[in-house]
């Protein structure tokens, strides 16, 4: 995989929880694919889906935005999306991104599950 792809894999962790582990970028040519993965997560119904992002190098405000839908769509519905931050080499780039938009305050975003 090179830096310009993005590579999304699902796992299952018990009955209450779906974990979608992020790698890459994601730009405007592939943020549709990032949706499209999520709203299959989000279909498991599952209480809590959670989002690795440590893999993630890039992120466009669409992407972004994505991830603030899905976190509104499952919080209505008193389900969460947790996201993960974590590992040897966690996302710096994301750690500055959250907190400069202030969504470290209104995600909910985690370092180990």
């Amino acid at each position: 995989m090179t830096r310009s792809e993005l590579d999304i894999i699902f796992s299952k962790s018990g009955d209450d929880s779906v974990l979608v582990e992020i790698t890459g970028r994601v730009t405007d040519q592939n943020v549709k694919e990032l949706q499209h993965d999520l709203d299959k997560a989000y279909r498991k119904n599952t209480p809590r889906v959670v989002l690795d992002v440590s893999g993630i190098c890039f992120l466009t405000s669409a992407g972004l935005g994505i991830i603030m839908y899905f976190h509104t769509l499952m919080r209505k519905e008193r389900r969460r999306l947790v996201i993960l931050n974590s590992g040897d080499n966690p996302s710096l780039y994301l750690d500055e991104l959250f907190e400069t938009t202030n969504l470290d305050k209104v995600l909910t975003i985690v370092r180990q599950i």
